[in-house]
């Protein structure tokens, strides 16, 4: 679906009204139990957000809380207030800890858009007393409507006039965008108001699309109260009782972005100077204890802004200043010129500060598209590594970002508080999405492109068809194929390629065949592909946009390797299938959890041998070697990243520790797991957020079907020989799945019983009838839901002894006796090929337990398509393929080994084919 027209605006406003009244009923209960104003550092009580570089699960994290503190008293824009539009405001307010915590008056000019109007609706939490106001500096009368305040005008006002009006108030918000606490033994006052919660705490029109031209605003606090506030400071004094300042904002602001932060700060200014003759400043208020955690980070606020107007744009408020104040809040809030923060993590600074050109200079119109907000603002982070550490640095960010799982960018439901703030989609696809137009685009055009909306719509408000029309008229390019696949669609492209070459023209023309294998829809995407030849590499475009298409690319010298997308610039996957796995080789054990962030939990389980008990394993990490080095109990890694068919077809058993965290997902899905359990590997997926690492194919293998829940507080053995495993810290961010599963070889292992009812299944095995591949007990496939650092060491360590020996039959310190009798990947029989090995030709005799679909075709052993024998449907039965030795141009084939390879509906199979002379 595409959104051009605005009768798109009227739909949301309906919307946002029946969403405002179940979130009122179905908030308040939570809200008044809270406790009103502290919050943990961390959502989950974990350590994610120290050094890391994937933010977005946190500060997402936190923006859904403060959506759902905020909103409970939200009411759609008035037909009133779509009468008028905001020019200015004016705030004069006292907080004060005993209570009333806000009191004061608000000014407020408009004009008339269409008149002629009598009164007009400001947005104000019902709570909230008001006591006086006036229009046009005369006393004049108000109602209280729920949740608004209506200011009867001294005359009607026609369209194109401007009225001025105030309301005097008080009052103690209660819904969370505003609070008053004590913090190491001080008060702190500050405010979070996004997206509707400025009505909890000051009269206004709250609706992010109608940002005022300008404001000004006046803070009185308790003594010893340093304010930090929107624009810049015009004078701030404390006569011992009382703290006054006046904040001045010349530039257009919504809102949520109007804020306040006031403590005894210890307070420092920085400089941003944009040319040797100019200068603004940056000012930072930190909690004293704060002081030297925060250095490091705030030190390189100047350069940030430097690296962000050299591909945005000058910072867009150059005028008045950039800075940070403190408060309990755990991640980061963009506030107009000074970001409210949490956490000093260099990634968090970044994105904040992103902020300000998308979010703050440019914000998204509504909600459906938050993605203007926070997905550029996450690539924002990416720029900044880009920036310090070159290309290199710029893929390791953006990597991290990976998106695989279900939904679409654009938000459809404002009813789920947590779908707005989502951290996949919202943050990291959004940042991705912006990745790959930077390749479609080109670096120049991109940029400009960027500048260009920055300027289109600054100090105003955008949807993602506003941003697709720029580009459009940037470039010169049609671009709405690529936001309707990746904002409006799901998913990504899984491509499959297949590839032969032949003598031509001097050089040679590598013929290649481009497959999309994907079920959800087909994407039309330009794709680099790379050849390499005996000289050196040459990378080709093609214009990829169908279920299989066919090109032929000229090289000058033989061609070895044909790599698709090699740099990583379109968010997918490429089937590189296990084609000849030996199983001469016990274990595996990849790692996939961050040490630096899980350093002591992931030391500690590594030290005790959890993952892997009594077995004798090859290493093999995601991740670089740590600074300290690996726990004694590790062999050196015989490889980092994913891992390649070539390695993992050599092991009979996989353990995976995962973790969904800074990058480790990718790799899991560059890895062929599917594929080699097909060719009959074993594999034990050990970690959190596991529904995102079972895609589709995994999870119909394994026969589960995820169910709501992700907090963990027992793991309850269902089989013999297993015992419960009990928690050594927090077990969040988990997927749970129903104890009834699709598959009748799939047994459930352990259950989920605290706080859930009925249970819910996180740990489960299939053991494929007949095994897989050439393995009798191949295939199987182990899943235990939770962050396997957080088991208890000796607990875990016995029940993966017993899932692996009992599962895997894998022997411990021995040789496994495998079956060597040819066996298909399914239901498939593929039988020895006759004669073999060959000379002319060699026949294949393909077996279907019923009709369906068959693909028959030969690989070399660097897995390059050499022929395609059958691609069509087939009846039930056996039917025989001969191959000449010839591949698909015609050209006879090496000697050599070679193998052939059936994927059909009901499984796939393999057969090694030898030629000789």
């Amino acid at each position: 679906m595409s959104f051009r027209t605005p009768a798109r605006r009227e739909a949301f406003r309906i919307v946002r009204f029946l969403f405002a009244l179940i979130a009122a009923l179905s908030f308040s209960a939570h809200l008044a139990a809270a406790e009103p104003y502290l919050f943990p550092k961390t959502p989950d009580g974990g350590p994610e957000i120290r050094d890391a570089l994937d933010v977005a699960p946190y500060l997402a994290s936190w923006k859904a809380a403060g959506l759902s503190r905020s909103r409970s008293l939200a009411t759609p824009a008035t037909a009133n207030q779509e009468a008028y539009d905001v020019r200015y405001y004016d705030l004069d307010l006292v907080m004060t800890p005993a209570g009333p915590q806000v009191a004061g008056t608000v000014r407020m000019k408009a004009t008339v858009v269409s008149g002629p109007l009598t009164s007009a609706d400001l947005d104000l939490a019902q709570n909230m007393v008001v006591d006086a106001a006036t229009s046009n500096g005369a006393a004049t009368t108000s109602s209280r409507p729920p949740d608004l305040v209506t200011v009867d005008l001294d005359r009607p006002y026609l369209t194109g006039e401007t009225f001025d009006i105030t309301v005097t108030y008080h009052g103690n918000p209660v819904s969370g965008s505003f609070g008053i606490q004590t913090v190491n033994g001080r008060t702190l006052i500050w405010s979070l108001s996004e997206p509707f919660g400025a009505r909890d705490w000051w009269p206004c029109k709250d609706a992010s699309e109608d940002k005022a031209d300008s404001l000004d605003a006046r803070f009185t606090v308790p003594t010893g109260l340093i304010t930090a506030s929107n624009g810049a400071r015009i004078s701030a004094t404390d006569n011992g009782t009382i703290a006054v300042s006046r904040w001045r904002e010349r530039y257009p602001i919504a809102t949520y972005l109007v804020s306040i932060a006031s403590y005894p700060y210890t307070t420092s200014t920085d400089w941003y100077r944009p040319t040797p003759a100019d200068s603004m400043p940056i000012q930072f208020f930190n909690f004293p204890e704060s002081v030297g955690a925060a250095a490091s980070s705030q030190a390189k606020v100047k350069n940030m802004i430097a690296a962000f107007a050299a591909r945005f744009g000058e910072y867009p408020f150059l005028a008045e200043k950039y800075g940070h104040a403190e408060f309990t809040f755990g991640g980061g809030m963009e506030h107009q010129t000074y970001t409210s923060l949490g956490t000093y993590n260099e990634s968090v600074v970044a994105h904040e500060l992103g902020h300000q050109w998308f979010g703050d200079r440019v914000t998204c119109r509504d909600f459906h598209h938050i993605w203007l907000n926070e997905g550029f603002a996450t690539y924002t982070e990416a720029l900044w590594s880009e920036a310090n550490g070159g290309t290199a640095a710029y893929f390791a960010d953006i990597n991290i970002n990976k998106f695989y799982g279900a939904g679409t960018i654009y938000v459809p439901d404002l009813f789920d508080v947590d779908r707005i703030f989502d951290s996949n989609l919202s943050y990291n696809k959004g940042s991705w999405v912006l990745h790959m137009l930077r390749h479609v685009l080109g670096d120049a055009t991109f940029f400009a492109a960027l500048q260009q909306y920055a300027i289109q719509y600054g100090y105003s408000t955008a949807v993602t068809e506003d941003f697709r029309d720029v580009c459009e008229a940037v470039s010169g390019r049609d671009l709405d194929a690529f936001f309707q696949q990746w904002i409006y669609g799901e998913y990504y492209p899984a491509y499959r390629s297949a590839w032969t070459s032949v003598a031509a023209g001097g050089g040679f023309d590598v013929t290649l065949t481009l497959d999309q294998t994907q079920t959800w829809g087909l994407f039309t995407m330009p794709v680099d592909v790379k050849i390499t030849t005996s000289t050196g590499a040459v990378t080709f475009v093609v214009p990829d946009s169908l279920a299989s298409q066919t090109f032929t690319l000229h090289v000058a010298d033989p061609p070895s390797d044909v790599a698709i997308d090699p740099d990583g610039w379109i968010l997918k996957t490429v089937q590189s299938p296990v084609v000849n796995p030996t199983f001469t080789k016990s274990i595996l054990l990849v790692n996939g959890v961050d040490w630096d962030t899980y350093g002591t939990e992931i030391r500690s389980s590594y030290t005790s041998k959890a993952f892997w008990g009594n077995y004798t394993i090859d290493f093999w990490d995601h991740f670089q070697e740590p600074a300290i080095g690996y726990p004694t109990t590790l062999p050196d890694p015989i490889g980092h990243g994913p891992v390649p068919p070539s390695v993992l077809g050599n092991y009979r058993c996989v353990i995976w520790a995962g973790n969904n965290f800074n990058g480790d997902l990718a790799s899991w899905y560059d890895t062929p797991i599917l594929s080699y359990l097909q060719h009959g590997g074993n594999v034990l997926l050990m970690s959190r957020m596991g529904d995102q690492f079972l895609g589709d194919s995994l999870r119909n293998y394994l026969g589960i079907n995820f169910v709501p829940g992700s907090q963990l507080f027992d793991c309850i053995a269902t089989r013999p020989g297993l015992t419960n495993l009990t928690l050594n810290g927090t077990q969040s961010f988990n997927a749970l799945f129903d104890t009834v599963r699709t598959r009748s070889d799939t047994q459930l292992l352990y259950t989920a019983n605290a706080n859930y009812t009925p249970d819910r299944g996180i740990g489960v095995v299939r053991e494929p009838v007949g095994g897989a591949g050439r393995r009798p007990k191949g295939g199987r496939m182990i899943f235990l839901s939770g962050r396997p650092y957080r088991w208890a060491n000796t607990a875990l360590r016995n029940n993966v002894t017993t899932m692996i020996g009992k599962y895997f039959s894998e022997p411990i310190g021995g040789v496994a006796v495998e079956d060597e009798a040819p066996r298909a990947f399914g239901s498939v029989e593929l039988s020895a090929a006759v004669p073999n090995p060959f000379g002319a030709s060699t026949t294949l005799r393909l077996a279907l337990p019923r009709a369906g679909t068959a693909r028959l075709e030969v690989f070399d052993t660097g897995g390059r398509r050499v022929r395609s024998l059958f691609a069509g449907r087939l009846a039930a039965g056996a039917h025989e393929f001969t191959w000449d030795g010839r591949d698909d141009l015609g050209h006879p084939s090496g000697v050599g080994i070679y193998w052939a390879l059936v994927n059909s509906e009901q499984g796939t199979a393999a057969r090694k084919l030898i030629r000789i002379r």
